[in-house]
């Protein structure tokens, strides 16, 4: 019965004791809160916008903020005078920029290309550029000869014709066996508004065999230097391609190029 008391005392003393603590923590904190009869926050967070020296640190911040908002206005109202100054001086460059699409069965583009530019007022020195005639033949001459030769020119040619919009006439200086390979694909692609003439390179080689030569093309490649006892007399304009080009735009560009040429 003793030992049953006993019991009961320890455990009535350690839930006192339990219950005691938190109680006293309560009063301690309720105590401080308040200081000279006002209340205190506890919380830094609370605390520090009311001390004075997080006062002033944000008053510094939001008056340098307020000095960088008015540099940036002022740098935006001199660039709005700025273009609207331009604008002024210029009102009809913008109104020359002006693109048309032509297909390819209008035939080359760059006569109504450049006369659209002109008429529209781009002043441009590319507007000033001669004018190829849609229907104007452009005349090319390539010397096809050798190891593997017949390769690059297919490449060459096609690159020529993705990108044209007049006849073409090809000069192709090639040997017999270029030549076989070469009219034969010409005849199977059957393309409109294309002619191709062959010149045997054979015949030329006495021409420029006596010539010293250690170029790796061997001595087809000195065959541009008989171009003109080769091809027709009545040609009077032709663009010489080596067989490693390929054309990425339209050749009467290029072709534009003699309408430059004064006699």
């Amino acid at each position: 019965m003793l030992g049953i008391c006993r019991g009961r005392r320890k455990f009535l003393a350690v839930s006192l004791t339990l219950l005691c603590i938190p109680a006293v923590t309560w009063l301690y904190l309720f105590a401080g809160s308040y200081e000279d009869g006002k209340p205190v926050s506890l919380s830094p967070l609370e605390s520090q916008p009311h001390s004075p020296r997080y006062t002033a640190s944000s008053q510094r911040e939001r008056e340098s903020l307020e000095v960088r908002v008015r540099e940036v206005e002022e740098e935006n109202r001199a660039l709005r005078r700025q273009l609207s100054l331009a604008q002024g001086r210029a009102p009809g460059h913008r109104r020359g920029n002006h693109s048309k699409t032509y297909s390819m069965e209008e035939g080359t583009g760059d006569s109504e290309n450049l006369r659209a530019g002109i008429v529209a007022g781009n002043s441009s020195e590319c507007g000033q550029q001669p004018v190829v005639e849609k229907c104007e033949t452009i005349h090319v001459a390539i010397v096809c000869a050798g190891y593997n030769a017949s390769r690059d020119v297919v490449t060459l040619v096609k690159s020529v014709l993705f990108h044209r919009r007049n006849p073409l006439h090809f000069h192709l200086i090639a040997d017999s066996i270029a030549e076989q390979i070469l009219a034969t694909l010409f005849q199977t692609w059957m393309v409109p508004a294309v002619r191709v003439d062959f010149y045997n390179a054979d015949e030329l080689k006495s021409e420029v065999s006596w010539i010293p030569n250690k170029h790796y093309s061997g001595i087809y490649g000195l065959m541009k230097l008989v171009l003109t006892k080769t091809l027709p007399a009545n040609l009077e304009r032709v663009i010489v391609l080596d067989t490693d080009i390929t054309f990425a735009t339209d050749i009467a560009e290029l072709w534009a190029v003699f309408h430059k040429f004064k006699a």
